[in-house]
């Protein structure tokens, strides 16, 4: 392949080419003080992304090494560790989103669904976190927002507080949510759509 010299491109197509190809110096450089070479440096160096660097087997022993340590630390810490009530067990897991909107804050956090036997819970594992949880007792009814409603793919809780809770993924939420609503003999209605302003709020 001919070397190409591109004369518009950037430094944002320079850091582009480096974290997604990676480039390769070779070069060799003598120091000389009135005209007596003094220091030669012979250079080869990789430069890219660590993904790139790993995908091309550089540095594998170290992603291994570094993975092994942030495991171990998990454990030490706790963190993998469920916070399971007595007698609960995992139904199934997960991974979701709860949208908070409380003050100037609204963003869907992220984490992982636990639908247990008791309770439906949203937890992040780092830094660990309950973001969200509900015992079934709680829980009055639900709303489902399709894809290509205008309040796009979401689950809506209604709980007997007033407070309406949204969740995502949204049909498999529903679904295993009903399963253990109905075994435990509770009702679980289909509510219509709520107000954008009633969520996280008492309506």
């Amino acid at each position: 392949m001919e070397p190409v010299c591109g004369t518009k491109a950037t430094i944002v197509d320079l850091l582009d080419r480096i974290l997604d190809k990676g480039v390769m110096l070779n070069a060799d450089v003598i120091i000389s003080v009135a005209g007596i070479p003094l220091i030669g440096i012979n250079l080869r160096a990789a430069i890219a992304s660590v993904d790139t660097m790993l995908r091309y087997g550089i540095w594998e022993g170290w992603d291994e090494a570094q993975r092994a340590i942030a495991t171990e630390e998990r454990r030490r810490k706790g963190v993998d560790k469920l916070p399971l009530l007595d007698g609960e067990t995992v139904i199934q897991k997960m991974a979701g989103s709860h949208w908070y909107s409380k003050g100037l804050y609204q963003s869907w956090r992220p984490g992982y669904l636990y639908v247990t036997n008791k309770r439906v819970f949203l937890r992040r594992s780092e830094p660990a976190d309950m973001l969200f949880e509900v015992r079934y007792k709680d829980i009055e009814g639900f709303a489902l927002a399709e894809k290509g409603d205008d309040a796009k793919e979401a689950f809506y809780l209604y709980l007997k507080s007033g407070i309406v809770e949204k969740l995502r993924p949204a049909e498999a939420v529903k679904e295993a949510i009903a399963i253990q609503m109905k075994e435990l003999g509770l009702s679980f209605e289909r509510r219509p759509l709520p107000e954008d302003g009633r969520v996280n709020s008492r309506g």
